[in-house]
C-alpha cells in the first residue's frame, strides 16, 4: 500500500497537509515499468497524472517522421503527465521508461475532483504546476537557442547589425 510518506516525496504533493495527502492514498496506483516500456504516446488521451518513485522516464517529441527528440527526463520525486492539469485532451509527448521504474498514477478525473473539492489543495498543486512548467519552458528555450547557435547555416544569417 502506498503511504503518505511516499507520496510526500513528490514535488507536487510535498507541501500538502497530512489530511490532504490522506485523500491520495486510496486513489493512487503503483505501476512497475521496465526499460523501454512506453507509458503513453504522443496523441494518446491524457488520462493519468504520474509521479516517479524510482527509475527514470524520458519525455520525447516527434520532430519529423524520422526524428524523435528527448526533450526532458523525469527523476524520482518529479512528475509528468501535466496535460491532465491543463485539461488537455491528448498527450503532447511520449513518456518512455529508460530504466526499470516505479511510478504512481492518479486518474485525471479523480485528481481534478480532489482539487475541485479542496481548493487549498488545488491551489498548492496548480502553483507547483506553474513552477514546473516555467522551468521546462526555460530549459526548452535554452535547448532551442543552443541548437540554433550551432546550426551550420546560422552564421550566414548574421549581419553586422544582428547577431544570433
Amino acid at each position: 500500500m502506498i503511504t503518505k510518506a511516499e507520496l510526500r516525496k513528490d514535488q507536487f504533493l510535498e507541501s500538502l497537509t497530512d489530511e490532504m495527502l490522506e485523500k491520495f492514498v486510496p486513489v493512487t496506483e503503483e505501476w512497475r515499468v521496465e526499460a523501454g516500456e512506453i507509458i503513453f504516446n504522443e496523441g494518446d488521451p491524457a488520462d493519468n497524472f504520474f509521479m516517479v518513485k524510482s527509475g527514470k522516464i524520458l519525455l520525447e517529441q516527434k520532430i519529423s517522421e524520422d526524428i524523435i527528440a528527448t526533450v526532458g527526463t523525469v527523476d524520482p520525486g518529479e512528475s509528468f503527465g501535466l496535460s491532465v492539469l491543463l485539461y488537455a485532451p491528448r498527450r503532447v509527448m511520449t513518456a518512455i521508461c529508460s530504466e526499470s521504474a516505479i511510478v504512481y498514477a492518479i486518474h485525471k478525473d479523480v485528481l481534478l475532483d480532489l482539487m475541485d473539492n479542496d481548493h487549498s489543495m488545488g491551489y498548492f498543486i496548480m502553483k507547483q504546476a506553474a513552477r514546473v512548467l516555467n522551468t521546462r519552458v526555460i530549459l526548452r528555450t535554452e535547448q532551442f537557442l543552443r541548437s540554433m547557435h550551432s546550426h551550420p547555416d546560422i552564421h550566414e544569417l548574421e549581419t553586422d547589425d544582428t547577431k544570433v
